[in-house]
């Protein structure tokens, strides 16, 4: 599902933010990826969404080598990988529904569709009884299952999520990563970049430890690794 064979990116002289890292992901899997700030964890998920150019080595997602693909195939292949950030980015002006739907309306999914995808995947994140609320409206752990919603409403084959825990407490951390768990569980591949060691340690999924740009550790059902 994912592979990347000895790819590096320099942005500037010195030590490169990625190091000619070669990593598997199987179709299915949850992995997560962690490491110190500076390691080259948010590179790796540049490169993954095609936000960054590797200066070299090839990347594989779903299929596709992405160091051949066209401008206009991009936004395409972006459909097939749902992502999740920190910090929610939801529309703050559209309510609940509205946020999900944009993301259906984005690759012109007919209404009818849309009307029946966005109510059956918030009741799959827990929100279908908040619909009509505004992001305003809800606890951080809500905002980010929003997020989660309207990340796999199209049914995406790999989701990413990028330190999706960042800013909720222990309880809703935990409550997150269930729900990707979840997900992961209906056969979507999820990669989940943390620093969350004691999620990392309860989960036990596979842990793929980076520091300096390089892989410094890969474990089947690891834990947080002191590398």
């Amino acid at each position: 599902m994912i592979d990347l064979d000895r790819v590096s990116k320099s942005y500037e002289k010195g030590q490169p933010a990625v190091d000619e890292i070669t990593l598997h992901v199987d179709k299915g899997e949850f992995v997560f990826v962690v490491g110190e700030s500076g390691s080259g964890k948010s590179t790796l998920i540049g490169l993954l969404l095609k936000e960054l150019e590797p200066t070299k080595g090839i990347i594989t997602v779903n299929g596709h080598v992405l160091n051949t693909m066209k401008h206009k195939a991009i936004p395409a292949y972006r459909r097939e990988v749902g992502v999740v950030f920190q910090d929610f980015r939801l529309l703050n002006d559209r309510n609940v529904y509205e946020n999900v739907a944009f993301a259906q309306h984005a690759i012109e999914v007919p209404g009818r569709q849309i009307r029946r995808n966005v109510p059956d995947t918030l009741r799959m994140v827990g929100l279908a009884e908040k619909y009509r609320s505004l992001p305003r409206q809800l606890s951080g752990g809500e905002q980010q299952r929003v997020a989660v919603a309207r990340a796999i409403v199209n049914k995406p084959a790999i989701l990413l999520a990028d330190e999706p825990t960042g800013n909720l407490d222990p309880r809703n951390s935990y409550e997150i990563m269930r729900l990707l768990e979840e997900i992961n569980e209906q056969g979507t591949t999820v990669l989940v970049v943390t620093h969350n060691r004691e999620l990392v340690d309860r989960f036990q999924k596979r842990v793929i430890t980076m520091k300096r740009g390089l892989i410094a550790d890969d474990v089947e059902e690891g834990v947080y690794g002191e590398i």
